[in-house]
């Protein structure tokens, strides 16, 4: 079944961002040619599964363009579409989506402190809820972003 692409009018049943072509293109330029090589499914696959991290990882500005829209964007009071670091996201995200999950499940509780006899161990909990943090997708989503989803670091001082 070949993807759907979103166009830029608020497909009901778009399945991704971008392209395989222009998925391979960006990142075969970036040399990355293990997805160039890949089987056309498992391209299409990793697109879809690219997008589906985008649309619930980040809260994006702006508003869906339409009620009926499948994915987050095209946006109103947002860039206009095609948004060149969404469609670049994407494509690092699918690259990084062949080699295994997006995703990390994650146990309810984790242990922060154990002792066994006179030895004590402590466990640092993890940041990100856990998951991978991928820092070029931040950084080209950076303006696209708000909310908790954009990592804005605000520092305060006391005016004297």
């Amino acid at each position: 079944m070949a993807i759907i692409v979103e166009d830029g009018t608020g497909l009901p049943n778009a399945e991704s961002y971008v392209s395989v072509s222009d998925a391979t293109a960006y990142l075969t330029a970036m040399g990355d040619a293990k997805f160039a090589s890949a089987p056309q499914g498992d391209k299409e696959a990793a697109l879809r599964r690219a997008t589906q991290y985008l649309d619930t990882r980040y809260t994006f500005i702006g508003a869906p363009l339409t009620d009926t829209q499948a994915l987050q964007w095209p946006r109103s009071g947002a860039p206009v579409w095609p948004v060149r670091g969404l469609v670049a996201a994407c494509c690092e995200l699918a690259g990084r989506a062949l080699g295994g999950a997006l995703w990390v499940d994650q146990a309810d509780a984790q242990i922060t402190r154990e002792t066994v006899g006179p030895i004590t161990v402590e466990y640092a909990n993890g940041q990100n809820d856990g998951q991978v943090r991928f820092a070029i997708v931040d950084g080209l989503l950076r303006g696209l972003v708000s909310g908790a989803g954009s990592r804005l670091t605000l520092r305060l001082e006391r005016a004297s």
